[in-house]
């Protein structure tokens, strides 16, 4: 979590559109608002370009938007920038004045002025664009992939607002959820949780002690973190499904940090859900799974190895799992916080499709 201490002023909001359709505040009702998203590759953050066209980090778990750029310490006004949707195109650019915290920031991606923080709070980015345009406190977001993966893709989509977020030709997606989980709170902790009653590899529940497991989304987590007592017996099922009858071609390789299972990836068969792996899921409150596939769970590390992409969580870590950036990745999350829900698609690439496939051409 990229947590800067939100000192914050604060003022009324106001909103002017740079176009000529009428301003949302004054008829009423708006549009949502759409960016694209980037991920960079070399720190693993996600980017949009909301500050003069300059990137701001996206993060699940800040609760504020902060600023690299500003200068007083009791916050700030700024000026964000997007552009209203239909769900299908981008329409026309929208201006808002939002508050901000200034605070430094010690990991950003190059050109990057700040972070735009997407936990429920009366200050987060979401509920700042739904009070300006008049729109649902909810996020449909889709994180990109990069070359680490076997999808390969480099622009993803996030809409504020609601949906819905139309893939040309084939349809809403956020009416074509794979699943849905109630989200909760935890410890007072800013962020997105959910309860899970599980985890399984090849459909064989791992051996967990305990009750439920709380379980975080975190997009400036680079993959998924398990707390000790979860990795282990999840490590050893791995370990079991792998080297079953089911995968004879899983060669193990000498581990390259921060992973511990690393494979021959030349022996390592392509399909459309990334290698033929053991399947992982994620079982949540309400009898659902979230899937991690191929695609989803194995990073390619150098040209002949690719690494099983869940990590040991450093001691201290309060949830029994962190999802992180690279799990989420081709994925459709829809982040409900009015209603207290996620929502997701299946894998998207296991349908022809990617986070990359939204039409970013201005409409007509």
């Amino acid at each position: 979590m990229l947590s800067p201490k939100p000192l914050l002023l604060v003022i009324s909001l106001c909103i002017s559109v740079l176009s000529s359709p009428p301003s949302t505040a004054a008829s009423g009702g708006g549009k949502p608002l759409v960016t694209a998203v980037t991920k960079d590759a070399s720190i693993s953050l996600y980017t949009v370009p909301l500050k003069d066209g300059h990137p701001l980090v996206l993060d699940l778990s800040s609760p504020v938007i902060s600023l690299t750029t500003c200068a007083s310490k009791n916050g700030t006004v700024t000026t964000l920038s997007a552009n209203a949707t239909d769900g299908q195109n981008p329409l026309f650019p929208v201006s808002f004045s939002a508050v901000a915290s200034c605070a430094p920031q010690s990991k950003l991606p190059a050109g990057a002025v700040g972070v735009a923080g997407l936990a429920p709070s009366s200050q987060s980015f979401p509920a700042q664009v739904a009070r300006t345009q008049k729109v649902a406190n909810k996020i449909a977001l889709c994180l990109p992939s990069d070359g680490k993966s076997t999808s390969g893709n480099s622009v993803g989509v996030a809409i504020f607002g609601g949906g819905p977020l139309v893939f040309p030709d084939r349809g809403d997606f956020t009416t074509m959820l794979a699943g849905t989980a109630p989200l909760h709170g935890f410890n007072g902790s800013p962020g997105y949780y959910v309860s899970a009653t599980g985890i399984a590899v090849e459909q064989g529940r791992v051996g967990t002690s305990g009750g439920p497991l709380v379980v975080a989304l975190s997009s400036t987590t680079p993959y998924t973190s398990l707390r000790p007592d979860v990795y282990g017996p999840f490590v050893r099922a791995f370990d079991a499904a792998a080297t079953g009858p089911n995968f004879p071609w899983m060669s193990r390789v000498n581990a390259v940090p921060p992973f511990e299972r690393c494979y021959d990836s030349t022996k390592l068969p392509p399909t459309r859900l990334g290698y033929a792996v053991p399947q992982i899921d994620v079982m949540l409150e309400g009898a659902q799974n979230y899937s991690v596939l191929g695609g989803n769970s194995m990073v390619q590390v150098n040209g002949n190895t690719a690494c099983l992409g869940f990590v040991r969580a450093a001691a201290g870590q309060a949830p029994a799992a962190v999802i992180g950036g690279f799990q989420l990745e081709n994925h459709l999350l829809v982040l409900d916080v009015e209603k207290q829900q996620l929502g997701f698609t299946t894998f998207l690439n296991a349908i022809g499709l990617s986070c990359s496939n939204f039409n970013f051409t201005l409409a007509a």
